[in-house]
């Protein structure tokens, strides 16, 4: 389940809400995007990493998950320590999600340096090696085109072991290059099921060309904000016109789990035989709990 920092019902009371209503009703994660702006340039965001660590202490069960944490806005030795913080606070729950970052209105606006896309995937790389490094040895000195460190102590370590996972996220082959190379797993943004399927082989393609153990990959569909479901298709129309009309395409051609409780079982069934282990989205009519809870009932039980 993800909640937007910079969505229209963004504040800490409904966050608390969705998230302690979805724990009960049997979700296993919940996942914060990181923005300080919306797309859409709604200036109003909550700070992901508060967000989620106010929730590591406001549940018991569920995995505490970044979607996406952007690379630009943080410095990964700072990743670092507070991802190991929050495993230990967690008890061990976390899912690190971190992004090369796309948006370059939000990084001019709020001082980021916007590069290229080959130098914000290189930056990327250096901050997983770097994270890594820190959870897992004694002292770490590194040498990089945008990153230094040197005899860096880092403690406490992440719980998890060997760490907590790496997901990285995007969708562009360099990405996916990074994923096979340095992640624990894959979060793509939206794909088709065939794009899903495609992207998978390739990244276990290239982890077998590296010498890595592909059976470990873990992907997630990532369906940002725009899951809904009703009880009828009637229903689901009413609802979901105005999400159609913001994406430009018919319903049935969306790659958003849209449908009646059959519909939307039979969608995620195609992205689980494309290779994905988990849904990573947030419903389209929060703060409302009627879709997280019809979602529950319907559609979680399938998959048990």
């Amino acid at each position: 389940m993800v909640l937007h920092v910079s969505a229209t019902y963004a504040n800490w009371d409904s966050f608390l809400t969705i998230t302690r209503e979805a724990e009960q009703l049997g979700y296993d994660s919940v996942w914060v995007s990181d923005h300080f702006i919306s797309p859409s340039e709604r200036p109003y965001g909550l700070e992901a990493w508060t967000i989620l660590s106010a929730l590591a202490s406001s549940t018991h069960k569920m995995r505490l998950g970044t979607y996406v944490l952007c690379n630009q806005f943080r410095h990964p030795s700072l990743v670092a320590k507070m991802a190991a913080t929050l495993d230990n606070i967690s008890e061990g729950r976390l899912e690190l999600g971190i992004g090369a970052g796309w948006f370059r209105d939000e990084h001019v606006a709020f001082g980021f340096g916007w590069e290229k896309h080959p130098a914000r995937i290189e930056r990327l790389r250096e901050t997983v090696e770097i994270i890594k490094k820190l959870w897992t040895e004694k002292h770490v000195s590194y040498e990089g085109q945008y990153f230094k460190l040197k005899d860096a102590p880092s403690e406490p370590k992440s719980l998890q072991r060997p760490h907590a996972p790496v997901r990285i996220g995007g969708n562009s082959s360099a990405i996916r290059r990074v994923v096979a190379e340095l992640g624990d797993g894959w979060i793509p943004v939206l794909p088709t099921p065939r794009e899903l399927a495609s992207g998978v082989l390739q990244i276990k393609e290239r982890m077998k060309y590296v010498g890595s153990d592909h059976q470990r990959l873990q992907v997630a569909y990532g369906g940002s904000g725009c899951a809904l479901i009703a009880e009828d298709k009637g229903a689901v129309k009413k609802l979901a016109e105005p999400l159609i009309r913001s994406m430009k395409k018919p319903e049935e051609a969306s790659n958003c789990p849209i449908g009646t409780p059959e519909q939307c079982i039979k969608k995620i069934e195609q992205y689980q035989n494309a290779g994905t282990q988990k849904i990573v989205a947030g419903f389209y009519d929060f703060p409302s709990l009627k879709g997280l809870r019809l979602f529950a009932e319907t559609v979680i039980p399938h998959f048990k």
